[in-house]
């Protein structure tokens, strides 16, 4: 992909939109009964559930589920009663096909529709293949390969969002070989640039409870100073992006590295920042004085922090509202791009653009990293390798 680095602002393309699928008459059936209430919701959703396993639904990359059937009691509605006034429309053929599956395939995405994803399973037995093209579920696990990087996860392993979105809580990725000939164009396994990607290791502490959240929830008075915690694979400390560029061959290091010696980013060419929140004093000057770094994800470089290695904690100083309600910004960083940006996981509008010692992205690309858009995201990766 060819860009130019004279403008300040890079667009990630869009991919073209699904071909038409033909929809069984039956599915039409199906939502008109659940219309006039001749049958129950499970059948409505196991009757989407066949369009989403048949791909005339596209859901590239399914919601997390927050709760399993077996949680659910027959009192908990997983879809919203006016859904139904447009089952029934669709049934008596009032609307298009394609706007009743469009307007499913949005609820769906938005978390407005809730699926359980143990239902969306394929048509292959785990047992009889070594990559599908669909979800599988075999002993509670979830995996996926259609997409750019293979993704296994938990069933029902997923938290709420500050946004109010059911997120997957921990997932796991892994290299595809069908997508080789990708993976050869935007990795850099052989490559002789220096490059490193920092792990937010203070924000996966800050984030992890009783920690600073609790403070700011009203639930603690004192959770200021946290413990530092060994870290996983995250959303909140986009531990899924840290996977796709490790996997793609770029070195790491954390945080902790470079407060403890800020000049270990001298012997990098380009850093890349991913939600680095909560960082210390002396991090944010090594970061800010580097001539080429790459802000991944909105919101870094947001609260002040120091850390006691003795005790093995983290306090806030200052920032995220803390200690006055005005303080935003900690360290008053005239490049901070929290706001509007940090809530848009989507990145249907994506940008990759230039600040002074740097770039930064419009968008919180850690659902971006699991492939939702295949197209889009190994454009992003060629961005990030050639920047």
């Amino acid at each position: 992909m060819f860009f130019s680095l004279i403008t300040s602002t890079i667009l990630v393309p869009n991919s073209s939109a699904q071909e038409d699928t033909q929809i069984p008459d039956w599915i039409k059936n199906v939502a008109g009964w659940w219309a006039n209430g001749e049958i129950p919701e499970n059948q409505f959703l196991d009757a989407i559930g066949y369009l989403i396993n048949n791909n005339i639904i596209s859901i590239p990359f399914m919601p997390c589920s927050e709760k399993t059937e077996s949680q659910t009691t027959s009192s908990d509605k997983k879809v919203p009663d006016w859904i139904k006034n447009n089952a029934k429309w669709w049934a008596e053929d009032l609307i298009e096909d394609t706007d009743f599956i469009n307007g499913i395939e949005y609820l769906i995405k938005k978390q407005i529709m809730s699926i359980d994803n143990k239902k969306v399973v394929g048509a292959v037995p785990l047992e009889d293949i070594i990559f599908s093209d669909s979800w599988i579920v075999e002993n509670n696990m979830i995996f996926v390969s259609s997409l750019f990087f293979e993704i296994y996860g938990v069933s029902g392993d997923c938290f709420i969002s500050g946004a109010g979105n059911r997120i997957w809580n921990s997932l796991a990725l892994g290299l595809n070989p069908n997508q080789i000939d990708k993976y050869n164009e935007v990795a850099v396994w052989n490559d002789p640039q220096k490059t490193v990607v920092v792990y937010p290791y203070f924000t996966y502490s800050a984030y992890h409870e009783p920690g600073f959240y609790t403070y700011y929830s009203g639930e603690c008075d004192d959770c200021t100073t946290t413990k530092l915690v060994q870290p996983t694979i995250l959303y909140t400390s986009s531990g899924i992006g840290h996977q796709a560029l490790t996997l793609l061959g770029y070195a790491t290091i954390t945080d902790i590295e470079i407060d403890r010696n800020p000049s270990i980013l001298q012997q990098f060419d380009k850093v890349i920042m991913l939600h680095n929140e909560y960082v210390t004093r002396a991090m944010f000057d090594a970061i800010t004085n580097h001539p080429n770094v790459i802000y991944l994800y909105p919101n870094a470089l947001y609260a002040e922090i120091e850390v006691d290695y003795i005790d093995e904690t983290i306090t806030l100083i200052r920032g995220h509202n803390y200690p006055e309600p005005e303080i935003k910004n900690g360290f008053d960083w005239e490049f901070d791009n929290t706001h509007p940006y940090e809530y848009d996981s989507e990145c249907l509008e994506m940008e990759v653009y230039q600040i002074k010692n740097g770039w930064m992205t419009n968008c919180y690309p850690e659902n971006f990293f699991m492939g939702n858009d295949p197209v889009k995201l190994v454009n992003l990766l060629h961005i990030i390798k050639d920047l």
